[in-house]
């Protein structure tokens, strides 16, 4: 038994260290394998939180890999690019506020520095004839009336794009809706040097979803638009009245006034822009009336485009889901 006891002597601190050997280098490789395959990743994300805490928003973490970790790394870039979103869209409306001031006060400036002149003239006695007080008044009345329709547009503006302007949507006869409309504007004293056309191309009533109250004022908005920036007479407006396909239907109003630049189309719609270099708010322009059109065609579910080109006339195309209305059943018939 003495060679087996060697033997067992021996071999027996061979096999724990070879043992302990094993399960050092084995901790070893886990470590390794954990650190690059968990540690390193949150390393990584603490590194991209630290970022984003001192405003660094760009720093994007894109890990190739489907297991939790990778799960983890994209929820935190989707976080990352919301939150990014997020603060663009707060400054950006933080802009618009500066701007929509500014503009505000703008547009306001000349009508009331029109009235101080007229009643420092009415106080100094240089209007020393009824005639002339008159025409002073009459200034008066009149920059005190465009005042008032650009402090009803920028209420309405408001109002809309906060969305806290309710609509009373009805299934609407657009053909028959847009002649009404077409018949209440040749009776306006303002169109006696217009010539007003109107044409159904479907050929049948065409029905949409919409406010009849809401989608009249945008209809107004695009002609008082229009007849700013007609220079020719006889002056034109073209209605007309379009399928383009089945789930859609278009109200196209054209006319022949001075067209817009091609540079400026995109942004005709923007609250307070002018094609125009110049930022005259002649009668009593307040900048919003197409921003008004934008925001009330959205709210009926479409979309807006202006066509134009430099001396071509302008065409303002509004576009509508279609709307069809539930078959009446013969019972029901009156």
């Amino acid at each position: 038994m003495e060679p087996v006891a060697r033997f067992f002597r021996k071999f027996i601190p061979t096999v724990l260290l070879t043992l302990l050997g094993a399960l050092i280098l084995t901790n070893g490789i886990l470590t390794y394998i954990v650190s690059r395959s968990i540690i390193k990743p949150l390393y990584a994300l603490k590194s991209a939180a630290g970022r984003i805490r001192e405003g660094d928003l760009d720093h994007s973490v894109q890990w190739q890999r489907k297991d939790e970790v990778g799960q983890l790394g994209t929820a935190f870039e989707e976080m990352r690019i919301r939150l990014k979103e997020s603060i663009g869209d707060k400054l950006q409306l933080e802009q618009n506020r500066k701007e929509l001031l500014a503009s505000i006060s703008h547009d306001l400036k000349t009508p009331i520095t029109a009235i101080q002149g007229c009643v420092e003239c009415l106080q100094d006695g240089i209007a020393d004839t009824e005639e002339k007080r008159q025409k002073y008044i009459g200034m008066i009345a009149g920059k005190t009336t465009d005042m008032n329709r650009m402090i009803e547009e920028l209420l309405l503006y408001s109002t809309l794009d906060i969305g806290k302007l309710p609509f009373n949507f009805v299934s609407l006869d657009a053909a028959a809706y847009m002649q009404q409309a077409v018949d209440e504007l040749k009776l306006n004293p303002r169109m006696s040097e217009i010539e007003i056309s109107w044409r159904n191309d479907a050929g049948r009533p065409l029905f949409i979803r919409a406010d009849r109250e809401k989608l009249h004022r945008a209809l107004l908005n695009i002609v008082d638009n229009s007849l700013k920036h007609m220079r020719q007479r006889p002056g034109m407006l073209r209605f007309e009245l379009l399928e383009e396909d089945e789930n859609t239907v278009a109200i196209r109003i054209s006319d022949n006034g001075t067209g817009i630049p091609a540079e400026a189309l995109p942004y005709v719609f923007d609250q307070f822009y002018r094609a125009e270099p110049s930022r005259s708010t002649d009668a009593g322009s307040s900048g919003l009336g197409l921003a008004i059109v934008k925001q009330i065609v959205h709210e009926h579910g479409g979309t807006v485009e202006a066509i134009s080109g430099t001396e071509a006339g302008t065409a303002i195309m509004m576009r509508f889901p279609a709307d069809r209305p539930a078959p009446v059943e013969k019972g029901d018939q009156p």
